[in-house]
């Protein structure tokens, strides 16, 4: 039998991550087992579920990089994949639960009241335990005689999301139930219903929780924030990342190796090696990440996507290709995430930058004027200021500050850099010089010696 997974969201408003991370691993196990991987849109809640809610969670999937076999965009032969437009197959399931005492209308079992107006209920159980077997939980026992007969028809007639994701999870024939561990509390309605039409269950598995550093769990609206997928993007996130990394929020590759693309995941994930155990969203882990992704593009790749983000801030001063490219090897290892290279390269674009305390005090010591004054002239006899070039001037200061006044390259150093850079860290001298060019490298001494 073939495995099929279904992601099924209510697109309800802007993309949240732990919805992502769910579709993730619902992707990840299709392929893992050679399977199909549908989507299906859960649209019952007509007030807040919206087109461009679903568009939106298409684009974020697609972004992501997940692929899917069914679903509203590509169809399939279980469809229709959009849950409002299947109320028919919902009806038919409605009518045998009444039919054959498993649910009632109204409030009470003993009087059932008639259809019209009036919710249906489910009749569970009232002794003995109704067990959920989750595939990497094991067994979970509820005590039947702490159930109560739960709603799954609105008195308007409008199927809940229990009758109605369950009918159609057994019309498409889904195999494994892929969700977040805050469905367990409601599984005994979703069992119940399997039980009471006679289905074969699927496969139950519940991700753990994604924490946010104050250990709670992840929303819409953290208090935190920055957990929407449109802020990921926004932040130069790379999607191959972003997908590794949640991954690992509940999975670990055989070899314990973290950075694993998309080929390795089909070869090597398995129900066995997920956890049960909640996983904390760890920023420092997602940057790590993302550094990595990061140095494997090119200078010139890696100058294609930062461009968007440096000219959004920097739109007034022109970028050439080549110019970029040489940049973007000056400040790459300092990159955790694209949008690191607008305060990164300030130095390259803003002339009016602002001067750090370190670099005040660089620039009002004994060594400033005398360092300043000196590369100035050495740089009125330069036709084109290359790294080359600037590499040489500033190891003739270096040796002759020395020698004339003992001072360490620091002193020599760190005026230079203050004057150019606002800053005392950074990359090396001679690549910001040969980046600036000779004019607009005098421009700022000139600046600093006023000050």
């Amino acid at each position: 039998m073939v495995a099929r997974l279904r992601f099924a969201p209510s697109p309800t408003g802007p993309v949240h991550v732990g919805n992502v991370h769910t579709a993730v691993f619902c992707w990840a196990l299709s392929r893992a087992l050679k399977g199909d991987f549908i989507i299906r849109i859960e649209d019952t809640d007509t007030e807040r579920n919206t087109a461009e809610a679903t568009r939106l969670l298409f684009d974020a999937l697609t972004w992501i990089g997940l692929d899917w076999d069914e679903g509203p965009d590509v169809g399939g032969e279980f469809g229709p994949y959009v849950q409002s437009q299947r109320r028919p197959l919902h009806q038919r399931v409605i009518e045998q639960l009444a039919d054959e005492g498993h649910a009632y209308y109204g409030d009470d079992p003993a009087h059932p009241a008639s259809p019209a107006g009036n919710p249906l209920r489910l009749k569970m159980p009232q002794t003995g335990e109704t067990i959920l077997h989750d595939a990497i939980r094991g067994e979970i026992r509820f005590d039947n005689g702490r159930l109560q007969d739960p709603v799954i028809v609105r008195s308007s007639g409008e199927p809940l999301y229990h009758l109605a994701a369950m009918t159609d999870d057994h019309d498409m024939g889904i195999t494994h139930v892929v969700r977040g561990e805050d469905f367990i509390s409601t599984a005994p309605i979703h069992l119940q219903l399997y039980r009471a039409m006679g289905w074969a269950e699927p496969v139950w598995i519940h991700l753990p929780l994604i924490l946010n550093r104050q250990g709670q769990k992840l929303k819409k609206r953290d208090p935190e924030g920055g957990y929407l997928m449109s802020d990921f993007q926004a932040a130069g996130y790379l999607p191959a990342a972003l997908f590794n990394y949640l991954l690992l929020l509940g999975w670990m590759p055989d070899n314990g190796q973290e950075v694993v693309d998309k080929w390795e995941v089909r070869q090597q994930f398995r129900l066995e090696r997920l956890s049960a155990s909640p996983s904390t969203f760890d920023w420092d882990k997602l940057n790590w990440m993302n550094r990595q992704y990061l140095q494997r593009h090119s200078n010139e790749k890696l100058a294609e996507l930062l461009r968007p983000f440096l000219e959004e801030v920097y739109d007034e001063l022109p970028m050439q290709n080549e110019w970029l490219v040489r940049l973007t090897a000056v400040i790459r290892d300092g990159l955790n995430k694209l949008e690191d290279a607008v305060a990164a390269a300030e130095w390259a674009f803003a002339d009016n930058f602002a001067i750090s305390p370190g670099a005040q005090e660089a620039l009002h010591g004994e060594s400033a004027h005398p360092v300043l004054t000196r590369l100035v002239a050495e740089l009125a006899h330069v036709v084109l200021l290359d790294e080359a070039t600037a590499q040489s001037i500033l190891q003739g200061l270096r040796n002759s500050f020395k020698e004339s006044e003992g001072w360490k390259p620091t002193a020599v150093f760190h005026p230079i850099r203050a004057a150019i850079t606002g800053q005392t860290g950074g990359p090396p001298l001679a690549e910001i010089m040969a980046i600036l060019g000779k004019n607009r490298t005098l421009q700022r001494i000139a600046n600093a010696l006023r000050l």
